[in-house]
């Protein structure tokens, strides 16, 4: 019995060994839109966006890209970005064609190149996080947006 104990021991650390880096490999990619690495959560500030349509999740680095990229997504969609609170998404939400966020949602897109994206393309839950972000952050001229104003900011960078 004992043998059998040693020998099921040793296969399971075998199989963490082999499976632990697939694991933790798997989360470290690339965004599907700008195809820079993704920025991962931190203990201070959440920074993954996460889109969900049917069966499928997708990490993007920000939220321009998700916009950018959206006429891959088929149906209904959930986009899960990151707000000024750790643990707490702002859940934007495409049914039936029309985009929506929760009442007081504030957006911003102020960077210049995709390196600063995840930082300068992002969600609040208020007029006030924002403010504080910016300040906090040091963005130069922020400019606090509706979804309506984002969505027509990445439309037009688009077609630049």
């Amino acid at each position: 019995m004992k043998n059998i104990i040693k020998t099921i021991s040793i296969f399971m650390i075998a199989l963490g060994a082999i499976f632990t880096p697939t694991i933790a490999g798997a989360h470290d990619a690339d965004c599907p839109y700008c195809k820079l690495k993704l920025v991962q959560n931190t203990d201070a500030m959440d920074n993954e966006v996460v889109v969900k349509f049917g069966n499928k999740k997708i990490e993007y680095r920000c939220m321009f890209c998700v916009f950018a990229d959206q006429h891959k997504f088929v149906g209904d969609v959930v986009v899960y970005a990151p707000s000024e609170k750790v643990g707490e998404p702002i859940i934007v939400k495409r049914t039936s064609g029309q985009w929506t966020a929760p009442a007081g949602t504030v957006f911003l897109n102020a960077f210049t190149s995709h390196q600063q994206c995840a930082g300068l393309s992002r969600a609040f839950t208020s007029r006030a996080a924002f403010d504080n972000y910016a300040r906090r952050n040091n963005v130069s001229n922020p400019k606090p947006l509706t979804l309506a104003q984002f969505m027509q900011a990445v439309k037009e960078a688009l077609a630049d």
